[in-house]
């Protein structure tokens, strides 16, 4: 086991931070806890990766505040935080198997509290499961680290690989909604990562990720385990003491 302790600063809310703890298998995969803070809420989670880089569990716990009060007491990377009053709470348990060449996808749900009224149902509608039967990742909303699997598994992070479609289980924040997010990763374009290292000694290759759900398009730097360092007009690592 390695275990490696990252944190991003949001470059497009910089009051957002990401922090995880990844303690990675010798043989693939990880098991991950983190949690995303920002001026109105604060998410807690954790995910199960198999040696494949395949999800196979995914938790996640959102406490609503007024806004700022989250952001005041967690801008630090190295405190957890916890003695905030919620405005409300949801949670959000996903698990998924293979049957076949098929995911299967499984979901428990729960909320309490004064819920925001434009919020939506939590987690997958049972009525949309097929839509889910491609994808292998959970994608949680704002977090870079769940870019981690798509690269270490479809190898991207290595020269020359061409364009590798795939379907995401998006998961929404605050809200917790789920919906079938269309990707493509690929190998970065040839010598930017020779440009980016010399920058950021922590990044060992480029990546090129493209969502057509969300109209997004960037070349990712990332690290010798696949972690972003940095994420174009959405995060960039911070240190962790």
């Amino acid at each position: 086991m390695t275990t490696v302790e990252v944190a991003w600063r949001g470059l497009d809310d910089e009051a957002r931070l990401d922090v995880a703890s990844v303690e990675f298998d010798a043989d693939g995969g990880f098991v991950a806890t983190g949690r995303q803070s920002t001026e109105c809420y604060r998410a807690q989670w954790d995910l199960v990766v198999d040696s494949a880089w395949r999800t196979r569990l995914f938790t996640v716990d959102v406490e609503g505040y007024e806004p700022s009060s989250a952001a005041e007491e967690l801008d630090d990377p190295n405190e957890s935080g916890g003695s905030l009053e919620p405005v409300w709470q949801r949670h959000l348990n996903l698990w998924r198997r293979d049957e076949g060449s098929r995911s299967v996808w499984r979901c428990e749900s729960g909320e309490s509290g004064d819920v925001p009224g434009d919020f939506g149902p939590i987690g997958i509608a049972d009525d949309a499961l097929e839509l889910f039967v491609e994808a292998l990742d959970v994608d949680l909303a704002g977090c870079p680290l769940t870019n981690t699997m798509p690269i270490r598994r479809l190898g991207v992070d290595a020269a020359g690989v061409g364009e590798r479609p795939i379907t995401t289980a998006w998961v929404s924040l605050p809200d917790l909604a789920v919906i079938p997010s269309a990707q493509v990763y690929s190998s970065g374009p040839e010598g930017l990562s020779d440009i980016a290292s010399a920058l950021d000694d922590r990044v060992v290759s480029v990546v090129h990720y493209r969502s057509a759900t969300r109209e997004v398009s960037v070349d990712l730097a990332v690290d010798a385990h696949g972690l972003v360092v940095t994420y174009p007009e959405l995060a960039a690592r911070i240190d962790v003491d």
